[in-house]
């Protein structure tokens, strides 16, 4: 199905020569394929990393989380003792990996002066719920036990993630309350509840490149079932009580399904007594942030959102 070209037309002019691209690539609607059909789709058109030169220093790790082997990308700025971001790749828990998201890495390692840890958690189709979080997880313990040896500060620590990688951040941060004391999450268009019928959804239903009915298909693939108001951990939106959670920054795109799970994410950290710094995101689609390297656009909102996870991590 074609999107809705009112919303094509409403798209940021940097960003939408990029996104015709994909919309007219298209063949069968997301929503369609299951998830080793898009799994093999994001495998056959993967490109080989181009990583420009950066003022980091950037090493390759494996570790063992949940009993399994899980590899690392670590971005360290050349500061003394930055801290440092747990970052989780989105991709609807089925695509990307380290190499996928390395341009978002480094920009915000260099624009928060932060110690960036990337994560090559467990997908789809092999891997279905919990492995991802479990892997989340014992990822963000690893760097809270690790972050002296990496040259970090252990009291400046902080997750985040895009899309479905927003999800695990934010669960694995309401998973360890009270054990890991977090200072930070930034979270980009982030996947987070099962309300299908928010404004957002309603709007942009028919968006490009992000659509509702694929949005649906994202957490019940994830899941192996249709999600309920008691699957919190799949679905953090709906965690009982958002109390004692760090302050976050959180990304909303306008032309998103997705953008009024920010906004609720927001007015629920705030009821319950925390901070959220919502940036909106005018003209931009789901994913905008894979453009981040050639789009001046994109850079500009990462930019904004990198000095707020700075202030915040001060």
């Amino acid at each position: 199905m074609k999107p809705d070209d009112t919303l094509l037309a409403r798209l940021d002019p940097d960003i939408a020569p990029r996104v015709m691209r994909l919309v007219e690539a298209e063949t069968t609607p997301a929503h369609l394929l299951d998830p080793a059909q898009v799994r093999a789709a994001f495998l056959r058109n993967r490109q080989p990393l181009r990583r420009p030169p950066v003022p980091l220093d950037i090493e390759d790790r494996h570790i063992t989380a949940d009993g399994a082997p899980l590899p690392l990308r670590v971005y360290r700025p050349r500061l003394p003792r930055p801290p440092a971001l747990l970052y989780m790749h989105g991709g609807a828990f089925t695509n990307g990996d380290l190499d996928s998201h390395d341009a978002i890495c480094c920009a915000l390692a260099v624009d928060a002066d932060v110690l960036v840890v990337s994560v090559d958690y467990r997908v789809l189709p092999g891997h279905p719920f919990p492995a991802a979080l479990n892997d989340t997880i014992g990822a963000l313990r690893w760097m809270h036990g690790a972050a002296g040896a990496l040259g970090a500060d252990p009291d400046r620590l902080a997750i985040g993630g895009d899309s479905s990688g927003a999800n695990l951040a934010l669960a694995a941060a309401l998973e360890t309350r009270g054990d890991i004391a977090l200072r930070a999450l930034w979270l980009a268009y982030p996947i987070i509840g099962i309300d299908f019928d928010t404004p957002s959804y309603r709007e942009n239903a028919n968006a490009p490149l992000l659509t509702r009915a694929r949005c649906q298909r994202i957490l019940r693939d994830y899941l192996g079932r249709e999600p309920t108001s008691a699957d919190w951990r799949a679905a953090p939106l709906l965690a009982p009580d958002f109390g004692a959670l760090p302050p976050a920054v959180a990304l909303a795109a306008e032309l998103d399904p997705l953008r009024s799970d920010a906004e609720i994410f927001a007015d629920k950290l705030r009821a319950a007594g925390g901070m959220c710094e919502l940036i909106h995101a005018p003209g931009m689609p789901h994913g905008f942030l894979r453009w981040i390297a050639e789009s001046e656009a994109s850079r500009r909102i990462a930019r904004q959102s990198a000095a707020a996870l700075a202030r915040l991590l001060a």
